[in-house]
């Protein structure tokens, strides 16, 4: 496996097939090793506690901010903190930024697909959230506009085809790790665009009339029903 992952930073050029991807690995590493603005090992515990809890206090019907739902409210708080606390350099009223940045990748979604676990599966919610959230983070990072973009599409493009299937009708399990697992990979995704300045193959606008056609397409019983998925293969306890 070392091996295999040392051959893959050094090689270059254009991988097998028509559609022309060009390696990218290589690149991406010399930016990493450039600029490493996180260097901490914690980070990733540290925000999915974060967004663990906040989705306990939803659980517990205490107060949360919806964002873009309440089942999905983890995601963005939880990325703010990590913001707070492990990103050195950034703006004076950043979280007034992140805040619009979020909001703005979100009317996208609630404009042009939904942001309805009826609707669309979860794929609406933590999804959507995540690719909020991985947009605003980027920006406040110092993302251009295309890798804002990027960071928001790479996010969903990653949670096509989410289910929303709450065990019992409760907004718990998969729920709450599903937020946790949500910010992780809002994170990721912004370091992945942060370290690209490739022109990607995929659009934001590609990915979320991608979401749209799959949640239309998704059988009801997937969507918020409990019908389906782990909301039926777990025994209730």
């Amino acid at each position: 496996m070392q091996e295999s992952v040392d051959r893959g930073l050094i090689a270059n050029g254009m991988l097998p097939g028509k559609i022309n991807v060009e390696r990218r690995a290589g690149t991406m590493y010399e930016k990493f090793l450039e600029n490493q603005e996180v260097g901490a090992n914690d980070y990733s515990d540290y925000v999915s506690i974060c967004a663990i809890a906040v989705n306990e206090e939803n659980a517990d019907m205490n107060r949360v901010v919806t964002a873009p739902t309440n089942g999905a409210s983890g995601i963005i708080p939880a990325t703010m903190m990590y913001i707070n606390e492990y990103i050195e350099n950034k703006p004076d009223e950043w979280e007034i930024d992140f805040l619009l940045t979020a909001g703005a990748i979100a009317m996208l979604y609630k404009i042009n697909a939904s942001i309805s676990g009826a609707e669309v599966g979860c794929q609406g919610e933590v999804g959507v959230a995540c690719s909020m959230a991985a947009g605003a983070l980027t920006e406040i990072v110092g993302g251009t506009l295309k890798q804002v973009e990027n960071a928001a599409e790479i996010a969903m493009e990653h949670n096509l085809g989410l289910t929303c299937d709450p065990v019992a009708g409760l907004v718990q399990i998969p729920c709450i790790e599903r937020n946790a697992v949500g910010v992780t990979k809002a994170i990721n995704a912004s370091r992945m665009a942060m370290l690209n300045e490739q022109d990607t193959k995929i659009s934001l606008d590609n990915v979320i009339k991608t979401m749209k056609a799959t949640g239309d397409d998704m059988k009801s019983k997937y969507k918020e029903t409990s019908l389906g998925g782990l909301a039926v293969n777990v025994t209730e306890c």
